[in-house]
């Protein structure tokens, strides 16, 4: 292969250096590390996989971004339940093709997602796999009272989002063939895809507000997502608005399929699923905009119906095979 695991080692800890260590006492390099929580705060921690040809695609993304992608959809876990990432460890399994410098690549997306996220990472493991994959596990903290799961939407409740949802699935579709967006919108979907960004700052803002039922991050699918927030809280959930990105919209208009379904359908835009207390809605709504610059939308509202439905052309629509299932064969995000 090429790699040995000293060599392999030494140049994780290069790229990663010590942005955000302040609080590891040992790190990269022992058996185990050794870190220091707060003593008031819970510890959430969310362990996510990511494997070639499943999860991502090494043929059509560069190494780095694969790295910093990977920290992002392992941090949006954190974020929905209103915690601040504090640090990761990863555990690597290298294919025989690749090289100390795809180690360096890898890696270097690693650091600057972890940098930009403020997470430290504590160390891992790597090993020889026969493609490449990534699992990664996230720390993070979060006061008690603050708190913010999936079983916590009640009957009434809105349904939010904290943005357009299908642009990172424009962007995959937008690298199988090249030709299907033109510029500025290709360039958009395409960083969308690969540049995923987690909702910290939104999760930890709306995590403090006692108005704010339940929280889940949209990375499987409006639907699929909506669907676990639903059945883990007791009720339904009746979507009447499914927001769409310029970009998601850009391929409709391109194939001739319909935009909502392929927003409603994309996964990994890493958005918010808010259940809110609908009489706090709008006041918290324009409280958001004026924090964040952007709405936060609304799309639909808790029911006694089982389930999750979709309100469309007079009648309401299951929505269960809307959306990513990481055990569908032939899928790839």
């Amino acid at each position: 292969m090429g790699l040995s695991e000293n060599a392999t080692i030494a140049a994780i800890r290069e790229e990663l250096g010590e942005a955000g260590r302040s609080r590891i006492e040992v790190g990269i390099g022992d058996d185990a590390a050794l870190w220091q929580p707060s003593r008031s705060d819970r510890s959430a921690i969310s362990t996510d996989a990511f494997v070639d040809g499943i999860h991502f695609r090494r043929a059509t993304t560069p190494l780095d971004r694969i790295g910093a992608r990977a920290i992002a959809a392992s941090v949006s876990d954190l974020a929905a339940m209103g915690a601040r990432p504090r640090l990761a460890t990863v555990a690597l399994g290298v294919p025989g093709d690749f090289t100390l410098e795809d180690i360096r690549l890898l890696y270097r997306g690693i650091a600057r997602a972890a940098t930009e996220q403020g997470v430290a990472v504590a160390g891992g493991d790597s090993t020889a796999s026969p493609v490449l994959s990534l699992a990664v596990t996230a720390i993070g903290e979060v006061r008690a009272s603050h708190v913010k799961r999936r079983d916590g939407a009640r009957l009434g409740d809105t349904i939010a989002v904290t943005g357009p949802l299908g642009a990172s699935a424009a962007g995959l579709r937008a690298l199988d063939d090249l030709r299907l967006l033109d510029e500025p919108l290709r360039g958009r979907a395409i960083d969308a895809y690969e540049n995923a960004r987690a909702r910290v700052p939104e999760g930890r803002w709306l995590a403090g507000s006692s108005h704010v039922r339940a929280m889940i991050d949209c990375s499987d699918g409006l639907g699929r997502d909506c669907a676990r927030l639903a059945a883990a809280s007791g009720v339904g959930i009746l979507l009447d608005r499914i927001p769409v990105a310029p970009e998601i919209a850009a391929v409709a208009l391109a194939t001739g399929e319909n935009a909502e379904e392929l927003a409603l359908a994309g996964g990994e835009d890493y958005e918010l699923i808010v259940a809110i207390a609908t009489p706090a809605f709008a006041h918290l709504q324009r409280r958001f905009q004026k924090r964040f610059g952007r709405e936060l939308l609304a799309v639909g509202r808790c029911d006694a119906q089982a389930g999750v439905r979709w309100w469309r052309s007079g009648s309401a629509t299951p929505v269960d095979r809307y959306g990513w299932d990481h055990f569908e064969v032939g899928e790839t995000q």
